[in-house]
């Protein structure tokens, strides 16, 4: 290992205990024990170990899902990627069954490592955004708050700036893609060549959500996952003389898994049994009775998925020692020498570049005025001349500026549901003058130069001028006819 990763490992041991020793602080280890021995686990273990194995089926569909558009899998093959990735997490340190899994669904379906890497990352934005919504319904049928509501506060902000992340992926991920190699030029030919490529697979990763529907079903699929096990929490309440109300098991669910982000040592040790204490201790539940409920989760949440991912490293001769290889490199292709390759082709411009250009363009110049003729030419031309136009200033100042559309972009996704491009010329037209002339400043200014180059574009452009110059010398003759 790497100094960094010595690091990582060492700080989440000591995560670990540092939560340890908050969870029995205040307690008595004979209390505990006592609180332990007196459980009814049956039949709420075996009860609680269904209903966490039968999520993990749930897991397995919705992973499919998410590769089909690229990859053939079946359920159960989906199914043990990701229980492998459960599994190395709970015996390995800093998170590696994340790598792990990304590695082995590449081996499994062949898609490329990052895209398979952005596949899991993309679940797990999708689980805290779920997690999230279920703490916000246990919030609102139990009268607790305080810290709670702090941690809920605190992860709504970073699952938010993930969740913006992934929406620009699906709605602009041609954009991200030639943002992305225009990014890199700054840093020469072999970080754009490197970067495009991983961009242009992570923006593959969330493909499938690109239709409506199919989002819709995974965001379903994302619900039952985490119903499931909180239907684990809910099972081995009662194991403990506890009232089985689903709202304290969503509650101690969400806070629990919200929890574990932090570092920690494999399998969660510490932080799962702090949080789940914790969150049981809101309702009312002693302490000793918490924490001994919280051991017997873990222990439910433990041992079956990692004696599962034992079997399925047994079973496909998986090793650990390539996910590390794959976790330090970040990629499993082996890439050849970009400086040694012949240059690229020249490519036409991008066409998603070229729509958002010409719809922006249509918008900011008067082209109704043109006769049904021209006006199609007078775009296409008026259009092309203002994006060489744009693709000739200097990176940093191109940069900002894709940037600032980028942002238009997905503020109209969200305030019209539908893209800039889609929506009808004249609403077009009054949302971008909302911009281009309108009170906001940065607005003004990164409109200014498309605006001025379109206009300049238009007006010089001979078939409106020839349409000018004919409207001009009609209306001395209108005039003296009306004479």
């Amino acid at each position: 290992m790497g100094s960094r990763r010595w690091l990582f490992v060492v700080l989440g041991l000591a995560s670990s205990a540092g939560f340890l020793w908050l969870a029995f602080a205040r307690l008595e280890f004979d209390d505990v024990r006592a609180a332990f021995r007196q459980a009814d686990l049956v039949p709420w273990l075996p009860l609680a170990a269904l209903s966490y194995l039968a999520g993990h089926f749930v897991r397995g569909l919705r992973c499919r899902l998410l590769a089909s558009q690229d990859a053939k899998l079946t359920t159960l093959t989906a199914t043990n990627v990701v229980v492998l990735g459960y599994a190395v997490n709970n015996i390995a340190p800093a998170r590696l069954g994340e790598f792990a899994r990304a590695a082995m669904l590449t081996q499994r379906s062949g898609l490329p490592y990052i895209q398979s890497l952005s596949l899991t990352f993309l679940e797990r934005i999708m689980d805290g955004l779920v997690m999230l919504a279920l703490l916000a319904v246990a919030l609102w049928a139990l009268p607790v708050g305080g810290w709670v509501t702090t941690t809920m506060e605190f992860a709504s902000v970073v699952f938010g700036i993930a969740f913006v992340g992934v929406l620009l992926a699906v709605t602009a991920g041609d954009y991200l893609v030639r943002f992305a190699g225009q990014v890199g030029q700054i840093g020469g030919r072999r970080v754009h060549d490197r970067l495009v490529h991983a961009v242009n697979q992570a923006v593959q990763g969330v493909r499938y959500l690109r239709a409506p529907r199919a989002a819709l079903v995974v965001v379903l699929l994302s619900g039952i996952v985490w119903l499931f096990e909180a239907g684990m929490f809910l099972c081995l309440l009662p194991a403990f003389g506890l009232e089985p109300s689903p709202w304290v098991a969503l509650l101690a669910m969400t806070v629990t898994n919200l929890g574990i982000l932090v570092p920690s040592s494999p399998g969660f040790i510490g932080p799962f049994h702090f949080f789940c204490k914790e969150a049981l201790g809101v309702v009312g539940v002693a302490e000793a009775v918490g924490l001994s409920y919280a051991a017997l989760v873990h222990l439910t949440f433990y041992v079956p998925i990692t004696a599962w991912g034992v079997v399925i490293l047994l079973v496909h001769g998986f090793h650990l020692s390539s996910a590390m290889q794959a976790r330090a490199a970040a990629s499993p292709l082996a890439l050849p020498d970009l400086d040694d390759m012949p240059p690229p082709p020249d490519l036409p411009p991008n066409p998603e570049a070229r729509e958002i250009t010409r719809a922006l363009c249509e918008a900011l110049v008067p082209v109704d005025s043109l006769s049904a003729e021209s006006r199609h030419e007078v775009l296409l031309e008026t259009s092309a001349f203002v994006e060489g136009q744009l693709e000739a200033l200097p990176a940093r100042l191109r940069v900002l500026y894709q940037m600032g559309i980028l942002g238009v972009r997905l503020i109209t996704r969200i305030v019209f549901v539908r893209s800039l491009c889609g929506l009808p010329l004249e609403r077009r037209r009054r949302w971008v003058e909302k911009w281009a002339y309108g009170s906001f400043g940065l607005g003004r200014q990164l409109f200014r130069a498309i605006r001025a180059t379109a206009l300049l574009a238009y007006y010089e452009h001979p078939l409106v001028r020839a349409e000018l110059a004919a409207t001009t010398k009609l209306r001395p003759k209108e005039a003296s006819s009306r004479d």
